[in-house]
């Protein structure tokens, strides 16, 4: 059975979106292997336009029966849309599989954990390690009745390690994290500025409530990042709800600030040549040196907006990754593109401020207005050095006044996964020249 070709006799349009995945998880805690895990699935979703109505069905495989009597039963009763699906087939040009990774065993994860493991205690005896790494190799397909077919296939290797700082309990400690399409590979730098981090966390010292300089490590660029997807989605543009809405050309972020979208870039552990409907992903200036030059679209909201779509639709929410989402408008290979300073350098300047290393709740701020309130973890400094890490520290302000005001950013970049989301792009360490710290 050829749905797509059933599809045709019966709807005015279809699109079969699938995706196929295989992995091996490995978790350890306090330093002991805790979990081994497999993962090996298939998925597909089946959109139809019939009368210019939506409809939709989802199952493991594109053979399953019924998917597209249960699609277009949907339709009869679904939302009236002005969009078609893709008619173009998009090059695909991301190189992002690896045969060797592919292949990777739960075994060789083990073996990998184990030998990081005996690494780091070589250097720090008395650390307690936990660890998690993931190894996957994926594929997704877009195929519709209007001609258009894309595939491709990834693999990605993600490895995170906390040092939880010693008689301070297991919630808090220094963490690093490392993301390739290649087998992983960790250099003694890595280990180097990781147990350092740890070093950092021999005592507690937290500022004074009220503005202090803030600098956030490329893993918190998602304060950035996560805040601007709700302002630039071209659903919030459409029904005029947007900050962002009649700013295009104007300055909304420092002059520092440039992000460009550019989801084929290689350094990007997650890049990609069409989104999850098929439409080829743009190269593209989002911001540049604090200038909005465009917004997030998918086909729904660009065919409410009267333009084609910008290729940014993904099938997944801040709070999910599951085939049933629909499409939404999101970064698809956010780059923060580098300044020229070190980022120790960026530490040393400061007289009293603090270094942000993770954050949580910031899916309860209110985004689409640039509102953010989130609890953080991170690191005190005075007169340039580091002397304690923070406790009970919540950060709070808005984007569009807090990112217009930046000291310095950073030459080194990393990737980040982009909290939730998991869209990783390239963030560099940002120092904003203050945010409100309320603590204890």
């Amino acid at each position: 059975m050829n749905v797509l070709e059933d599809a045709r006799a019966t709807a005015d349009q279809a699109e079969l979106f699938s995706t196929r995945r295989k992995s091996a998880y490995v978790r350890f805690d306090d330093s002991s292997l805790a979990l081994v895990a497999h993962r090996n699935d298939s998925a597909c979703a089946l959109r139809v336009l019939r009368d210019g109505k939506l409809g939709a069905s989802f199952g493991e495989s594109p053979s399953q029966a019924g998917l597209l009597d249960s699609a277009l039963a949907a339709a009869s009763f679904g939302q009236s849309v002005k969009f078609g699906f893709a008619t173009e087939q998009p090059a695909c040009i991301a190189r992002t599989y690896n045969a060797q990774t592919a292949m990777m065993t739960a075994e060789d994860i083990v073996d990998l954990c184990s030998k990081l493991k005996s690494r780091i205690h070589q250097a720090v005896p008395d650390a307690t390690i936990n660890m998690v790494c993931q190894v996957e190799s994926s594929s997704r397909r877009v195929e519709t009745t209007e001609g258009a077919i894309a595939e491709e296939a990834s693999t990605l290797a993600e490895l995170a390690v906390e040092l939880p700082f010693a008689h301070r309990g297991t919630d808090t400690g220094a963490r690093a994290v490392v993301m390739s399409n290649d087998p992983i590979h960790i250099p003694d730098e890595w280990i180097a500025q990781l147990v350092e981090e740890r070093s950092w966390g021999e005592q507690a010292s937290s500022p004074v409530t009220g503005r202090l300089p803030v600098i956030l490590t490329p893993a918190t660029s998602n304060l950035l990042t996560l805040a601007l997807v709700s302002c630039l989605s071209g659903h919030a543009v459409a029904k005029g709800i947007s900050p962002l809405l009649d700013k295009t050309g104007q300055k909304i972020l420092s002059d520092q600030l440039t992000i460009r979208e550019n989801a084929g870039e290689q350094a990007l552990p997650l890049a990609r040549s069409f989104d999850d409907e098929g439409i080829a992903c743009q190269r593209r200036t989002i911001v540049e040196k604090g200038v909005l030059l465009g917004f997030l679209t998918d086909l729904s909201s660009a065919a409410n907006l009267g333009q084609p779509s910008t290729g940014n639709a993904v099938r997944r929410t801040l709070f999910s990754e599951k085939i049933e989402d629909a499409p939404t408008p999101s970064f698809l290979g956010a780059i923060i593109e580098a300044g020229s300073v070190p980022w120790r350098e960026l530490v040393r300047s400061l007289e009293e401020g603090v270094l942000v290393t993770h954050m949580l709740g910031l899916h309860s701020s209110n985004l689409l207005q640039g509102q953010f309130s989130v609890q953080v973890t991170g690191f005190h400094i005075r007169k340039g050095k580091v002397v304690g890490y923070l406790e009970r520290t919540m950060m709070s302000g808005n984007l569009f006044e807090d990112f217009t005001d930046i000291r310095g950013v950073s030459q080194e970049r990393m990737p980040t996964a982009q909290g939730s989301l998991a869209v990783a792009g390239l963030a560099p360490y940002i120092l904003l020249d203050s945010a409100q710290l309320t603590v204890g």
